[in-house]
């Protein structure tokens, strides 16, 4: 052990980042992936038209927190997604540290090592930092939320209780899906003393901040909400998981043609009305699909949430040019099975094999000692903060539905990372014990 273990631990996953940023410094196409592009054209309507807008039309999907991210480096002009990964980078490695903070505050320094440790080589957020999307950005001031409010739950200090709810809602602006995190923020508040008060104001700071952006949806596309992506996400994703399982067909085939019929069409004088209701229909048609067959959704939904929890191995092999993405491996998956995929993604691959076993294996530990930690300590008397982290990672898994993919358990890693690294001191107490016996 070093003098300076955390130091250490800090520029291990600087240098593993910016050597695999090395790999790709030449091959933008190892850091794009499909979502990518559109955060770019969204990121220069900001900059050169002072809008919001995707093909002339007001964009309602996406939130603008990551294209604001993205605005500086467009300076760089080719070279604007180097310096977009360097910055990910340095916030990545920020990220680090606050599980080790996290960490620390609810047990001690050793487990915040271990905690900071499993972090710092998660292969899903390496990831994140090396990709042009907005997952990795988004984790990092959710776990400061957290931080935040596991402040106020033991200290009952107003300014981290204040502080946390504003931090949560720029995470909001990154990606709508924080909006879920508040409601379970504010749900633990309301099991605390002056529970009214606390998540009154917790509620009142967030629903503030994102009213701006629910006017704006609703001046310029007519959409009164704060993003169409829920709606959309049943219709593009979860309604052809459901109908390709029901009918035998390919999801593929039956997104493409889900898309092929979205959106507005042009009225008799050739112009196209606002995307908002538009999206509105769509999540209608969605919920109608969904509840013709509730049982077989539910069965495809909680089947589907597993694949958050898959290996990042691929995704990293792909950074590193060794294997290839977008070949429907995610169909071949829920069609097919996880060994039918395995074979479907590497092929005959051996050396991409060989580097993903250490990556599952490691990952396979993290989940058994985060395993470990849950039930050695859940019980429905734990502390607010323990409930609070439980529900997020609950929330979050069950989330994505029928299309759960690995890069959706970034935000919520670091508070599997601090799980298992209080399961990693159990079994070291443990042997400790048995020693001495």
């Amino acid at each position: 052990m070093t003098k300076h273990p955390l130091v250490m631990i800090l520029l291990v996953a600087a240098a593993v980042r910016l050597a695999l940023l090395a790999a790709a410094w030449n091959r933008p196409g190892r850091v794009f992936t499909p979502d990518s592009d559109g955060y770019v054209q969204l990121a220069k309507s900001l900059a050169s038209d002072n809008a919001f807008q995707r093909n002339g039309r007001a964009e309602i999907f996406r939130t603008p927190g990551y294209p604001l991210f993205l605005i500086p480096s467009l300076a760089f002009h080719a070279n604007y997604w180097r310096a977009v990964i360097a910055v990910q980078i340095l916030l990545d490695v920020l990220l680090v540290y606050l599980t080790f903070l996290l960490a620390s505050m609810l047990a001690n320094r050793r487990t915040a090592l271990w905690a900071a440790a499993l972090q710092a080589i998660s292969a899903v957020t390496i990831v994140s930092s090396l990709q042009i999307l907005s997952d990795g950005l988004y984790a990092l001031p959710l776990t400061l939320a957290v931080c935040l409010m596991v402040h106020h739950l033991r200290a009952g200090a107003w300014w981290s209780l204040l502080s946390a709810s504003g931090v949560l809602a720029a995470a909001c602006y990154v990606r709508p899906a924080g909006l879920a995190m508040a409601a379970v923020f504010v749900g633990v508040l309301l099991f605390k003393p002056m529970r009214f008060r606390r998540a009154g104001a917790f509620a009142g700071i967030v629903l503030a901040a994102i009213a701006p952006w629910v006017i704006r949806n609703q001046v310029s596309a007519k959409y009164a909400g704060f993003s169409s992506s829920a709606g959309d996400a049943m219709y593009f994703f979860a309604v052809p998981e459901l109908t390709s399982r029901l009918e035998n067909s390919e999801p593929a085939r039956d997104r493409a043609s889900l898309r092929a019929m979205a959106g507005p069409r042009p009225d008799e004088h050739g112009d196209v009305p606002p995307p908002g209701p538009a999206a509105v229909e769509r999540q209608r048609k969605a919920i109608d699909a969904i509840a013709k067959h509730p049982t077989a959704y539910a069965v495809l939904h909680l089947r589907g949430c597993l694949g958050t929890y898959l290996p990042g191995a691929p995704s990293l092999l792909e950074v590193m040019g060794l294997t290839v993405g977008q070949r429907g491996t995610s169909d071949v998956l829920h069609k097919q099975g996880l060994l039918a995929a395995t074979r479907h993604y590497f092929a005959d691959n051996i050396t991409a094999m060989v580097l993903a076993v250490p990556m599952v294996l490691l990952l396979a530990v993290k989940y058994l000692a985060a395993g470990t930690c849950l039930i050695r300590k859940a019980r429905l008397r734990m502390p607010a903060e323990a409930w609070l982290i439980l529900l997020i990672v609950i929330v979050s898994t069950l989330m994505p539905g029928p299309f759960g993919l690995p890069r959706y358990r970034v935000p919520f890693e670091p508070l599997l990372s601090v799980t298992a690294a209080a399961g990693i001191m159990m079994f070291i107490e443990a042997f400790r014990h048995r020693r001495k016996a």
